[in-house]
């Protein structure tokens, strides 16, 4: 049995790896198979093999990756509602699993080599799912008496994803190939697999926008221009840019449905939700819910600022503060909202301190990142700082997993090798 681990373990964990990147197209259930099966053959090479190469640098790094994991945990402590903070607790569980499935192998075990073809399965996963909407969805595409949110509702069917994740998911893939078409650029001079690149990153973002997921969208947009005008050779870079950018629009205004979405940023509610939802929902904009969430957060956040009210009793006091100040509206007891804020959700949860010891964590990796010049790694921890501005993108199992995977693999995939990525 040591034999056996020992021979096949390099190349079990790179298929466990390329298995979890399908997660676009796989079910919950098959993820967290995959991810229980690689931390249990991770946990026996380390029982074999592992403990061995165990150091002060990997406890270190584990517990920066499962900060917000502990800081949760330690709020168990004086939340009232220990049953529901337990629930919340397991759901983060891959940001403690998906470090240590990394620790328990050597250091050398990911090669850049495997961690370019688990980015590139990612992102063809992604365009399968892509793919398959645009022919399921063929009929209700481009028809725009079908409305934006009809629509989404008609998405979220049919994969089972939430919007916000699906579009995040599709942000990172543009990401990833952004720096694919620098390199055929730059390194190979390979300008017709530049263009055919640029095709796919075209139809991504034509599909961020149909999803309508705005801060995914936009952290894309904003990252992209980051790597796109950080090259040698501004001039080539900008003619692409010019390119995707052009047959974006494009194709974007030959749908009148889909702007929809984005009418309300041009003149920006203050307001907050008024009359009955089920007779008023379509004069009641996400600006209007948003100002009341974070109206009350920042009301509960002020009353328990140092260690805030456990993470077991966020939604609760949400709610509370909804029903005292918003007696004219039903809009939050028909759905019940939670604080959209991944750094408001931490504050609530564990206060001040709760949400230095986080961010503390997270500049940790990105001065590593850094520091070796790992391109696609900072690109990545920047688009989850934005998305967390404006989603609880770690309080569902797709965010958590989505986000765990990831960090994980550019974090050690660039330590094991100490070198510069060129993905």
């Amino acid at each position: 049995m040591k034999q056996i681990i020992l021979k096949y373990n390099t190349q079990f964990f790179f298929f466990f790896l390329i298995g979890i990147s399908f997660l676009p197209v796989l079910p919950t259930g098959v993820e967290s198979t995959l991810m229980f099966s690689g931390l249990l053959l991770s946990f026996f090479y380390f029982i074999f093999e592992g403990k061995k190469f165990w150091n002060k640098k990997k406890t270190i790094q584990l517990v920066f990756f499962s900060s917000l994991f502990l800081i949760f945990s330690f709020s168990l402590l004086y939340t009232e509602d220990f049953k529901n903070g337990i629930k919340f607790i397991i759901r983060l569980l891959p940001t403690l699993l998906f470090p240590l499935i990394f620790l328990f192998n050597k250091e050398d075990t990911i090669t850049k080599d495997h961690s370019r073809k688990i980015i590139n399965a990612f992102c063809f996963a992604v365009l399968l799912a892509l793919v398959y909407l645009h022919i399921v969805l063929w009929n209700k595409l481009y028809k725009s008496e079908t409305s934006f949110w009809e629509f989404r509702q008609l998405i979220e069917s049919r994969i089972k994803v939430h919007g916000t994740y699906l579009t995040m998911w599709v942000g990172l893939a543009v990401i990833i190939l952004i720096y694919k078409i620098k390199n055929e650029i730059v390194v190979f001079k390979n300008y017709k697999k530049a263009f055919l690149v640029s095709l796919v990153v075209v139809y991504f973002f034509y599909w961020q926008f149909i999803i309508g997921a705005r801060m995914p969208f936009f952290s894309t947009i904003i990252v992209c221009l980051f790597i796109l005008f950080n090259t040698v050779n501004k001039t080539k870079t900008a003619i692409f840019s010019f390119l995707i950018i052009s047959i974006s629009v494009f194709l974007v205004l030959k749908n009148d449905r889909i702007g929809e979405r984005f009418k309300n940023l041009r003149n920006y509610n203050f307001s907050f939700p008024e009359g009955k939802y089920e007779d008023n929902y379509p004069n009641i904009s996400n600006e209007q819910i948003r100002n009341g969430i974070y109206f009350c957060s920042f009301e509960n956040i002020k009353l328990e600022p140092f260690f805030g009210y456990g993470v077991g009793d966020v939604d609760e006091k949400l709610q509370s503060c909804y029903d005292e100040t918003f007696t004219n509206t039903d809009t939050y007891k028909v759905i019940h909202y939670n604080s959209h804020n991944e750094y408001l959700n931490i504050l609530l949860s564990s206060g001040i301190i709760g949400l230095v010891l986080f961010l503390f964590s997270k500049i940790y990796f990105l001065r590593k990142a850094a520091a070796q010049k790992n391109y696609v790694y900072i690109s990545f921890i920047c688009y989850i700082f934005l998305n967390f501005c404006f989603e609880n993108i770690l309080s569902r199992h797709d965010g958590v997993i989505f986000y765990s995977f990831f960090n994980s693999l550019f974090f050690f995939q660039y330590n094991s090798l100490n070198e510069k990525s060129t993905n």
